[in-house]
């Protein structure tokens, strides 16, 4: 574990000022690496070497310390595995390899983030630059999470702008973030950056970027990526074309939106729920119907979404009997979908007008509208 002294530097400060205060001999050149896609962080031949030149009960006794590491973690031990972590690390450093630690850190890395510890996860940042390990491509993906984590998304951005060998997993992490934080000008701005380092998106670049592309109404710049995601020899993707509709629906481009429904080779409920939304937001409620219709006919399994918008959609075109139906029917003991009871009615009331509204429907009680056995009572 990081001495007390580290835990005062590093405290208040942001990555980038941090790598201002690390000596130039700290860290190790690193050229940059293309992987293949099917074994992107598979460990060298250099670095799988360097452990041959340990003796066998210097091995064994390295295993036996990793072994207990890895058991610690699992029970929950963070600060007996961060314990056990030196002592590996002191067993190691008479050595020429870090390839030992190096699983080591990564499992730490992981569990810091995963348990939300800020600062001994900056503290094992530190010495992982100051080991010279920071562009392995094990540990850069797991640096972006766990910055992404805690929202400290600028310095998320400096580990994957930082970051040497050409693969787009960091900056998925990277983008995905700034999406998840409504940041849809820093997402597109980093899949620029991405880009243009030579570093070629895949399937979990594309869904972030085209929601940012919508959200931002960024009309060209959508077409263009959906234009290099025609042009790229990646397979046809369920959820990359979700987003396509997903992204023409909000341009309201809904002749091209349909069209790329219609021509999906395989639809989940995503895709239904989006298309059926795309009409619904533009106010197209007989598309809408018929696709609800075409949905229910083809077996496609419904959600509160699908059945919320399309009950919605009956209620503003005056077809209020059938709305009740269908909040009946969504809501009948034969449908197991809803974890609680509503009244049909009083769903149908809260979205109607108010001077529609009866105020002897509307529950005085918030209990009444839960079912006691659904809660343990």
């Amino acid at each position: 574990m990081p001495s007390s002294s580290s835990r005062l530097v590093l405290q208040g400060l942001s990555l980038s000022r941090i790598q201002k205060f690390i000596p130039k001999k700290w860290k190790q050149s690193v050229k940059p690496i293309e992987f293949q896609s099917d074994k992107p962080f598979e460990s060298s031949d250099c670095e799988k070497n360097e452990l041959n030149t340990s003796t066998p009960d210097f091995s064994s006794m390295i295993e036996n310390l990793v072994a207990s590491f890895k058991e610690l973690l699992t029970q929950g031990h963070i600060l007996k595995a961060f314990k056990s972590y030196s002592h590996i690390r002191l067993h190691v450093s008479s050595t020429a390899s870090c390839d030992v630690i190096l699983r080591p850190v990564s499992f730490l890395l992981l569990s810091c983030t995963n348990l939300k510890l800020l600062p001994p996860g900056k503290q094992l940042h530190a010495q992982i630059i100051s080991l010279g390990l920071e562009q392995r491509p094990l540990l850069v993906p797991k640096l972006a999470s766990f910055y992404s984590k805690f929202n400290l998304l600028d310095d998320a951005r400096v580990v994957a702008e930082n970051c040497k060998f050409l693969h787009p997993l960091p900056w998925n992490l990277l983008i995905s973030s700034f999406v998840k934080n409504e940041l849809y000008k820093e997402a597109l701005s980093a899949y620029k950056v991405m880009v243009n380092k030579g570093i070629i998106p895949d399937s979990f670049t594309y869904p972030s970027v085209l929601k940012a592309c919508g959200e931002e109404l960024d009309v060209d710049f959508g077409r263009m990526v959906h234009r290099s995601i025609s042009a790229s020899c990646h397979e046809w993707n369920l959820y990359v074309h979700n987003a396509l509709i997903s992204m023409y629906g909000k341009f309201g481009q809904l002749d091209v939106a349909r069209n790329l429904f219609d021509k999906m080779v395989e639809r989940d409920d995503v895709s239904w729920n989006t298309m059926i939304s795309c009409y619904a937001s533009r106010g197209i409620w007989g598309e809408a119907f018929m696709l609800f219709d075409r949905m229910h006919t083809e077996g496609v399994e419904m959600n509160f979404i699908t059945w919320n918008t399309i009950a919605g959609g009956c209620l503003r075109t005056g077809n209020f009997k059938r709305s009740l139906e269908l909040c009946r029917h969504y809501f009948s003991p034969s449908n197991r979908q809803p974890s609680f009871t509503v009244n049909p009615k009083n769903l149908l009331a809260s979205r109607l007008p108010p001077h529609h509204r009866n105020p002897r429907q509307q529950p005085t009680n918030p209990r009444q509208q839960l079912n006691p056995d659904d809660l343990g009572i």
